[in-house]
C-alpha cells in the first residue's frame, strides 16, 4: 500500500520546465494531471513518435454516436467554472443535458456553451504557436444548416468576416455533431488553397500537395483554367449524399503579390499567396460530442507560406528564388538556401505590410507565445506545447521558444486530425451525371441463368489473376488489351490498365501479366509508357543488383509481350522488347516468346494468333480448361437507349482522356509559303489565359470530324426506339465490350461521331466479326464482307482498287466512311460506332512561340497533310482531319487544346550554352520557339550561339524566312543554313549534307564547345541526321572526353547520355 501511493504522489508531482537561455524562467507544470490519456500513445517508454507529422494515435478514428458522460460531465466542469454558474442553475442544466441524453443519446449545446468549448479547444492545440489570441475567436454556430448550400453561405460569411480588408480576425464555424445523426464534411484541407494539376507523369502545375485533391474536384465536373495559383472549389458533403462543389467567389478570395525591394528578377517569378489561412479538415471533440465539419482561420505567421514556396513536396522554388538573386546554387557551403529562405521571408513579411494585410514574423510569434506561456501558467498551471511544432523552421537558437522545455499532452475539449473525407466515402451513383435506368438484355438474363447452374463448379476452381498493360499514341494498343480482356475474362480475373498507372513494385505479385504496346517515334516508348519504362528500369537494377544469374525463373510470374508497329521504322517494335527484355531479366517467365505486329501486313491475324496461343497456354500452366470462345455478338450487345442530356464537349473530353482541357481562340491563320508551293503550311496564332508552357513543349488539339463525314456514317446507322442522330444516347449494356459505359459520356451520336469517336480509323476484321451478325445490307454484299472477316488478307488489300497518293508521308488506308461508302447497303447499329470504334485521339504539334514574348498567346507552325482517293468510283482529294481544320478555321473559333510537357527537349536552363539546331518543314517550329526565347533574353551577358539549319523543298516552301532574317541580323541566330531538296536547277540537299559540309563547325561546337544538339522532323530525316553527327565526330581528331568502355564508340548516343542530344520526331497522322 505504501508503494502505492508513493507512485501516486509521484504521478501528481508537478514537472519542472526550464529555460535554457533565461534560468530565472521557471515553470511547474500541474495541468497535465487534467490530461486524457489516448489509447495507444504516441510516447512509451521504449519509443517516442513526437517527430511524425500525424501518428495513428493522434489521427480520430470513426467514432459512434454515443454520448460520453465523462467527458459531458468534464466540460460542463470547465464551462461553469469559467463562467460563475451558481450552484442551482449548474443542476438544472445537468438534468436538461441528462435528460436530453437518456431520451435521444445526444444533447444541444447551448451557442455560448460551443464558443466556449470552440475557443478552449483552440487554447488546447499543442501545435499551435499562436494561441494567445484564444479568448478573441469569434463563433459561427452552423449546426442549423440543411444543405450543402447552407454550409457554403455560412462558411463565405466566416471567410468575409475573417479577411476584413486585410486586417484578419480570428474565427471558427462549427456544423452538426455526428450525433445529430446528420454526417457534415468538408473535403478541403484549408477554405482557399491553390490546385495542383499533374499535366503530365511527375509533372505538376501548382501546388503539388493538392494533386489527389485537385483530381477529385474535377471528377465532379470542375473546369479550371491550368496555373499555378488557382484557387481550388469547396467540396462539401451533407448527409451521405455525394459531395457537391461550390467555387469560392473572386471577391472573397484575398491575395498578396510577392514582391522584393532589392531583387527585380525576383519579381518576375510571379509569386503570390492568399492571405487568410483557414484549416477545415479537422473535427472538433467538445463535451463528450464530436463534430466533423470545423472550419478555423487565423493569420499568417511568415515562414508557413516560406515553407510552402520553398519545400521540395511542395512549389519547390528555392533554387529558382536563389537564381533570381543571382546567387551560386552550385555550392551548398556557401549556405545559398539559408540566404534564398530568408530574403523569400522578408519578401512576404514586407508584401503583406505594404498590401496593409496582417501577418507576423517567426521572432514576434514566438515572443508572444512565451508570454502566453507564462500567463498560462499563472492561469492554469500549465501550457500543453508540442515543441517540434512550436519551434518555427527558421531562426532555430535564435527564437526564446528554442531554448524552452515544453510538455506535451491531450486537454478537451480538441481540434482532432481525421481521416480525408474521400478515403471511406461511399458514393452514389454516377459522378459525371445522372444515373440511368439499367436494361437487361435478353443475352444477359441467359447469362445470369448459366452463372447460377455454375456456382458450385465456380466455387472449386479458383480464378487466377490477370493484368493487362498497355501503351498507346493512337488507341490501337488499347483497343487490342481491351480486346484480350474479353478473352481472358471468360477464366480470368481481369485488371486492364494503361502503363502510367500501374505501379512496378507490384509485378512480383502478379501471376500473369500481358504487356500491349506500340513503339513510338525512333523507338521511344508511347506518352503513357516512359514513366512505366523508367521505374522499371530501376526496378530491374534494384532487384538485379549483386546477382549474377538474371535468366527467368521456373517458378516467376507468367508474361507475354504484344508489339505493334511499322517495318518502315528502323527500330521496329523496339519499345515492345525492352520491355519483354527487362521482365525477363527481372526473373519473370515467358508464356511465349514476344509477338511484333506489322503494320504493313495483317495486325489483325498477327493478334488472332497470339491471343489464342497464350490464352490456350495460360490456362494449361495453372490446370484450366480453356473456354471456347462466346457465341456472336447480338443487337442487344450494341442497343442504346435515350439519356436524359448530354454533357457538354469539354467535359466530355476531360471525362475520356482524363486530361485538364483549355478552351483557345483562335487570333489568325497565316499561310507561310508561297503560292506556288506545291505544299502547304501555315502559321496558327491562338489566344489563352490559362496555359502554361515551355519552349519546346507540344499542344494537343482536339480535331472534329468533318459534317459531311459524320452524316454519312449516321446515314449508315440503325436507330430505334424514337432516337435518331440529335437524340442524347448511352449504351444499355456493352458486356463484351471494351469500358464504353465509362469510356463514352451521353451524347448525341452526332456528337459523338463529330467530337469523340475515330472515324478516320481502318475497320479491322476483328470489327467486321462483330459486324456481320448484326448489320443489314444486301447479301452480295455480305458475302464480301463474309470473305473480308474470315480471308487471310487485310482491308486494304481487299480494297486493292482503292489507290491512295500522298503528297508526302506514308501510303494511307481506307476509312469507316470509306467502307460505308463501298459497301453502300449496309447498316450497322448505332452503338456499334460507340462500342467499336477506338477514342479520337488529339494531334500534337510542337508549339511555335515563347511564352516570354507572347505571354497570352500560343502559335503552331503546321504542315497540311494532303493525298488522293482513287477508285471505281472515281478520284477523291483527302486531307489531315486537324492540318485542314486548323487551314481553314476562321478567326474567333474556339477549340479544346492542352499542353503536354515535353522535358527532354527544352532549352538548357544555362543562357550560355551553344545550340545546334536542325529542322526540316513544320519540324522547325519549335525552334522559332527558341529563338524568340533568346530574343527575349538579349539583354543578358554571355547568352550562347544559336547555329540554325533548315530543310525544305523550294525556296516557295521557306518557312519564317523574314523573320529567321531579322534574328541574324540582330545576332540572336549566328548562323542559318538551308537545304533545299526540290529546288529547280540545284542539287539535291537535305539537312545532314548540310551538316556534313560544315563539319569543322560541329565539331568546334559539340567537342569543345559541349553545345545543345537538337533535332525535330520525321524520323527518316532524324536517322540520316544522326548518322551525319555520328560521321563528324567519329573523323574528328579532338573527341574529347566522350570515350566508351569498349566497342566501336556511340557520339549520338554519348551525348544523349549527358543530355546534349534531343529529338522530337512526329509522324504522319491522318
Amino acid at each position: 500500500m505504501a508503494t502505492e501511493l508513493k507512485a501516486e504522489k509521484i504521478a501528481r508531482e508537478p514537472v519542472l520546465l526550464t529555460n535554457v537561455q533565461d534560468s530565472n524562467l521557471v515553470l511547474f507544470d500541474t495541468l497535465h494531471h487534467k490530461g486524457h490519456q489516448v489509447d495507444d500513445t504516441c510516447c512509451q517508454t521504449s519509443l517516442c513518435q513526437g517527430s511524425i507529422m500525424q501518428p495513428k494515435a493522434m489521427i480520430r478514428p470513426q467514432p459512434g454516436i454515443g454520448v460520453n458522460m465523462g467527458e459531458v460531465e468534464d466540460f460542463y466542469k470547465q464551462y461553469f467554472t469559467a463562467k460563475n454558474v451558481n450552484e442551482e442553475d449548474q443542476a438544472k442544466r445537468m438534468a436538461e443535458v441528462e435528460a436530453s441524453i437518456k431520451s435521444s443519446n445526444k444533447y444541444d449545446m447551448t451557442a455560448d456553451e460551443l464558443e466556449f468549448g470552440s475557443r478552449t479547444a483552440w487554447r488546447n492545440a499543442p501545435r499551435c504557436i499562436g494561441r494567445i489570441q484564444w479568448s478573441k475567436l469569434k463563433f459561427f454556430d452552423g449546426r442549423d444548416v440543411k444543405s450543402t448550400k447552407d454550409m457554403f453561405d455560412k462558411i463565405c460569411e466566416q471567410i468575409e468576416y475573417g479577411t476584413n480588408n486585410g486586417n484578419i480576425r480570428s474565427a471558427i464555424v462549427v456544423f452538426p455533431s455526428r450525433q445529430s445523426g446528420v454526417e457534415c464534411r468538408i473535403w478541403n484541407g484549408e477554405y482557399i488553397s491553390y490546385a495542383g494539376f499533374e499535366v503530365s507523369p511527375g509533372v505538376v502545375v501548382g501546388d503539388p500537395n493538392h494533386v489527389e485533391f485537385t483530381k477529385i474536384c474535377i471528377r465532379l465536373g470542375w473546369n479550371p483554367p491550368v496555373s499555378r495559383f488557382q484557387v481550388l472549389p469547396l467540396v462539401l458533403q451533407y448527409g451521405d449524399n455525394n459531395p457537391d462543389l461550390y467555387e469560392i467567389p473572386e471577391s472573397l478570395v484575398l491575395e498578396v503579390q510577392i514582391s522584393h525591394s532589392k531583387y527585380p528578377k525576383f519579381d518576375r517569378l510571379g509569386l503570390k499567396w492568399f492571405a487568410v489561412p483557414a484549416v477545415c479538415n479537422m473535427g472538433m471533440d467538445c463535451g463528450g460530442q464530436y463534430y466533423p465539419a470545423t472550419g478555423f482561420n487565423g493569420w499568417y505567421m511568415s515562414t508557413e507560406i516560406v515553407r510552402d514556396f520553398c519545400d521540395p513536396a511542395r512549389y519547390d522554388l528555392l533554387k529558382d528564388i536563389a537564381t533570381s538573386m543571382d546567387m551560386d546554387t552550385t555550392k551548398p557551403a556557401i549556405f545559398w538556401k539559408e540566404f534564398a529562405a530568408t530574403e523569400l521571408n522578408v519578401a512576404v513579411v514586407t508584401s503583406f505590410q505594404k498590401s496593409n494585410v496582417t501577418i507576423t514574423d517567426h521572432h514576434t510569434a514566438s515572443e508572444t507565445f512565451m508570454h502566453h506561456i507564462e500567463n498560462e501558467q499563472m492561469l492554469r498551471g500549465g501550457c500543453p506545447a508540442d515543441w517540434v511544432w512550436v519551434v518555427p523552421p527558421l531562426g532555430g537558437s535564435l527564437l526564446p521558444v528554442f531554448h524552452q522545455e515544453m510538455l506535451n499532452y491531450k486537454l478537451k475539449p480538441s481540434y482532432e486530425y481525421q481521416t480525408r473525407a474521400w478515403v471511406r466515402f461511399m458514393w452514389k451513383g454516377s459522378v459525371q451525371g445522372k444515373a440511368r435506368p439499367k436494361m437487361l438484355s435478353f443475352r444477359s438474363i441467359n447469362r445470369a441463368m448459366m452463372l447460377c447452374g455454375g456456382i458450385m463448379k465456380a466455387a472449386l476452381s479458383k480464378r487466377r489473376y490477370c493484368t493487362i498493360l498497355y501503351a498507346t499514341e493512337t488507341g490501337i494498343s488499347e483497343g487490342y488489351a481491351n480486346k484480350l480482356q474479353r478473352i481472358f475474362g471468360q477464366a480470368f480475373h481481369v485488371e486492364v490498365l494503361s502503363m502510367d498507372m500501374y505501379d512496378v513494385s507490384r509485378l512480383g505479385g502478379e501471376e500473369l501479366l500481358f504487356i500491349v504496346t506500340s513503339t513510338f517515334g525512333n523507338g521511344e516508348a508511347p506518352e503513357n509508357g516512359k514513366s512505366f519504362e523508367k521505374n522499371l528500369i530501376k526496378f530491374v537494377e534494384k532487384i538485379t543488383s549483386g546477382s549474377k544469374d538474371s535468366n527467368e525463373t521456373e517458378n516467376g510470374p507468367l508474361f507475354s509481350v504484344f508489339g505493334l508497329g511499322s517495318s518502315a521504322y528502323p527500330n521496329f517494335c523496339a519499345f515492345a522488347k525492352r520491355v519483354d527484355d527487362l521482365l525477363n531479366k527481372l526473373g519473370m517467365k515467358r508464356l511465349s516468346d514476344i509477338q511484333t505486329a506489322d503494320e504493313k501486313k495483317n495486325q489483325d491475324l498477327a493478334f488472332r494468333e497470339w491471343s489464342t496461343k497464350v490464352y490456350t497456354k495460360a490456362c494449361s500452366s495453372f490446370g484450366m480448361q480453356a473456354k471456347s470462345a462466346a457465341n456472336g455478338a447480338s443487337v442487344q450487345d450494341f442497343k442504346v437507349s435515350s439519356a436524359t442530356e448530354s454533357v457538354s464537349v469539354i467535359k466530355g473530353l476531360q471525362h475520356i482522356h482524363k486530361k485538364l482541357i483549355s478552351t483557345c481562340e483562335v487570333l489568325s491563320v497565316e499561310s507561310l509559303v508561297s503560292a506556288d508551293a506545291n505544299c502547304s503550311t501555315v502559321l496558327v496564332k491562338f489566344q489563352h489565359d490559362q496555359l502554361l508552357y515551355s519552349p519546346g513543349d507540344h499542344l494537343a488539339i482536339f480535331p472534329t470530324n468533318s459534317k459531311d463525314k459524320v452524316e454519312k456514317l449516321c446515314q449508315s446507322c440503325i436507330f430505334e426506339d424514337e432516337v435518331n442522330m440529335d437524340t442524347p444516347v448511352s449504351l444499355i449494356e456493352a458486356p463484351e465490350n471494351e469500358g464504353v459505359m465509362s469510356r463514352i459520356p451521353p451524347a448525341t451520336m452526332f456528337t459523338a461521331l463529330t467530337n469523340y469517336l475515330d472515324i478516320e480509323c481502318t475497320p479491322r476484321q476483328c470489327d467486321l466479326e462483330a459486324m456481320l451478325p448484326v448489320c443489314k445490307c444486301d447479301e452480295d454484299q455480305r458475302q464480301k464482307l463474309t470473305q473480308l472477316s474470315t480471308a487471310l488478307i487485310t482491308i486494304s488489300f481487299f480494297f486493292s482498287r482503292i489507290q491512295m497518293h500522298t503528297t508526302h508521308g506514308p501510303k494511307l488506308k481506307p476509312s469507316w466512311v470509306d467502307f460505308v461508302t463501298e459497301f453502300s447497303s449496309v447498316r450497322i447499329p448505332a452503338g456499334f460506332y460507340l462500342t467499336e470504334l477506338p477514342v479520337l485521339q488529339p494531334r500534337y504539334y510542337s508549339i511555335s512561340n515563347s511564352p516570354s514574348m507572347y505571354p497570352d498567346q500560343v502559335h503552331l507552325t503546321v504542315g497540311v497533310l494532303e493525298y488522293q482517293v482513287k477508285s471505281e468510283n472515281g478520284e477523291r482529294q483527302k486531307f489531315g482531319l486537324c492540318s485542314k481544320l486548323l487551314e481553314t478555321i476562321v478567326p474567333g473559333t474556339k477549340i479544346y487544346a492542352f499542353v503536354r510537357r515535353f522535358p527532354d527537349f527544352q532549352l538548357p536552363s544555362a543562357i550560355k550554352s551553344d545550340i545546334i539546331m536542325v529542322g526540316a518543314g513544320s519540324g522547325l517550329a519549335p525552334f522559332r520557339s527558341f529563338w524568340q526565347e533568346r530574343t527575349e533574353l538579349a539583354s543578358e551577358s554571355g547568352a550562347g550561339e544559336l547555329h540554325l539549319f533548315q530543310g525544305c523543298r523550294t525556296k516557295s516552301s521557306l518557312l519564317h524566312a523574314e523573320e529567321i532574317n531579322g534574328a541574324v541580323n540582330s545576332k540572336v541566330i549566328t548562323s542559318s543554313v538551308t537545304a533545299f531538296s526540290r529546288e529547280k536547277d540545284m542539287p539535291k540537299a537535305y539537312v545532314q549534307d548540310r551538316l556534313l559540309e560544315c563539319r569543322e563547325l560541329i565539331e568546334e561546337l559539340l567537342l569543345r564547345k559541349k553545345a545543345h544538339f537538337y533535332v525535330c522532323g520525321d524520323i527518316k530525316m532524324a536517322i540520316g541526321v544522326s548518322k551525319a553527327v555520328s560521321t563528324i565526330l567519329a573523323g574528328s581528331t579532338r573527341n574529347g572526353d566522350m570515350t566508351a568502355s569498349d566497342g566501336e564508340l556511340d557520339y549520338v548516343e554519348i551525348m544523349k547520355q549527358e543530355g546534349r542530344y534531343h529529338e522530337d520526331i512526329f509522324a504522319v497522322l491522318v
